[in-house]
């Protein structure tokens, strides 16, 4: 979906903190670490970069330290084929970090944030190359952004409206993170930014705890839709699949993608909301774009690290299995 010309320079453009991610290497718990895995992450940056590995051209944008470790940060994004010549480079400030201890069952993942006061968290609209998002046919924002700050939340609805007067599909990944902020101080904030986008994109838990979602998931998609007043509401399952609901369309799709080894769940949520905006960006139905979503998701959780680096022929190989493929 979109109303923009074919000399758009980018297909999709994205914009939040992208941290460097520490994992103390198999399975094992911070207080045993001798060494740890660096990679990089952030739901913004993490969208980007899957969107790049299925042939979109993409760009990021966000505000880095000018230290080495935000250059490294900005290379390995750019490494994956994200433009990110839109990023502003401050001295004299720091990057967010995050250390995530992988667990498998029953032993649950744990994420420590250290990303207070980061160079992100101090993003503005002066900071935001608005004549790169002009040259884009689709922007997507995440709930993440304005939980940073005020001047992150009032920089997000300068973005948001800026992309819909210059005729952009809008999307946003409500994307709550109770490390951030109360479910009372997300609705507060987000509720005025969501009627700027075409697509939103919840997780039923978080419709519920935010906003006070019905527990039936189609009403609960119809309800948040009419609230928001988006065009098209996208609510995840979890292992029971999606919904999208339309003003004349709802429709819902099961998982149907086994895995049998979960190896990192971080970033599966970002992989779906790629999946499903690629599909869209190709003039896939709403059913199709929930498929391509479930199989960019599953795919993902087979991978360490919170990117899903897969080709749309990987993707579609996964699809033309007719939902009875197992990840292995």
């Amino acid at each position: 979906m979109s109303n923009t010309a074919m000399s758009d320079q980018y297909d999709f453009i994205t914009l939040g903190e992208a941290m460097l991610r520490l994992s103390p290497p198999a399975y094992q718990k911070i207080a045993q670490a001798g060494v740890f895995d660096i990679q990089v992450g952030g739901a913004e940056s993490n969208v980007a970069i899957n969107l790049a590995q299925l042939g979109f051209r993409t760009a990021w944008l966000s505000r880095l330290p000018d230290t080495p470790l935000g250059r490294r940060l900005a290379a390995a994004i750019a490494a994956h084929g994200v433009d990110t010549g839109g990023v502003r480079f401050a001295p004299g400030e720091r990057l967010g970090l995050y250390f995530v201890e992988l667990g498998p069952p029953p032993r649950p993942n744990r994420v420590i944030y250290d990303r207070a006061g980061s160079a992100a968290s101090r993003m503005s609209s002066a900071d935001v190359d608005f004549a790169r998002i002009a040259q884009a046919a689709w922007l997507h924002l995440t709930g993440i952004t304005p939980a940073l700050s005020p001047s992150c939340r009032a920089m997000a609805a300068d973005v948001l409206r800026f992309a819909r007067e210059r005729g952009l599909t809008v999307s946003f990944d409500v994307n709550y993170r109770a490390l951030l902020w109360s479910p009372s101080e997300a609705a507060q904030a987000l509720l005025p930014l969501l009627p700027l986008c075409h697509y939103v994109f919840i997780a039923h838990r978080d419709g519920q705890a935010l906003f006070g979602a019905p527990a039936d998931a189609g009403e609960a998609a119809a309800a948040l839709r009419a609230r928001f007043g988006c065009q098209t509401l996208v609510m995840t399952l979890g292992e029971a699949g999606a919904v999208a609901h339309a003003e004349d369309e709802q429709v819902a799709v099961p998982q149907p993608f086994q895995v049998s080894q979960v190896v990192d769940r971080i970033g599966a949520g970002d992989a779906f909301a790629a999946g499903f905006m690629a599909a869209r960006r190709w003039g896939k139905s709403l059913a199709d774009a929930l498929r391509y979503g479930h199989a960019l998701s599953a795919l993902k959780l087979t991978l360490p690290g919170d990117l899903a680096l897969f080709s749309r022929a990987e993707v579609e190989q996964l699809i033309a299995g007719d939902g009875q493929a197992s990840l292995r």
